[in-house]
């Protein structure tokens, strides 16, 4: 067996700055995410579900990611959480751009743009803005 890396300070300041800035990324994109889906739902009749709605399908991705890598760690890998959990983040997407657009196939299309700015606002729950605007508002 080999020995456990060592790690320097320099290592453990590099290892703050990555948890940290994933952190706010994950927590931007949560409540930008979080006001979308509740709205969707709120439209879609889900009425007081709605609060939580958003809350379970992020809290069932991080769980099943968490519980992948346990279980892969102790060596019984289990793949199938995995895809389970992809299969929530690709709904949460879709929720995200059916929230800001009426057809659900543009919305999804106005997710995947390549463009940085709208695949942002997808994530983030805002409309985008600027010369991608126009080329990408959904018509529906």
């Amino acid at each position: 067996m080999a020995a456990p890396i060592q790690l320097t300070r320099m290592h453990r300041v590099l290892i703050g700055v990555v948890v940290t800035g994933a952190v706010i990324i994950a927590g931007i994109g949560f409540a930008g995410s979080y006001a979308a889906v509740r709205e969707l739902a709120l439209k879609k009749g889900f009425g007081d579900f709605s609060y939580v709605f958003p809350i379970g399908i992020d809290a069932g991705i991080c769980v099943l990611l968490a519980l992948d890598l346990l279980l892969t760690w102790i060596r019984i890998p289990f793949p199938l959480l995995r895809q389970t959990a992809w299969l929530l983040t690709a709904a949460t997407i879709a929720f995200n751009g059916a929230a800001l657009c009426r057809s659900f196939i543009l919305s999804v299309v106005r997710s995947a743009a390549p463009s940085p700015r709208p695949a942002t606002s997808a994530t983030v729950g805002a409309p985008p803005v600027g010369p991608q605007a126009h080329s990408l508002t959904c018509f529906a």
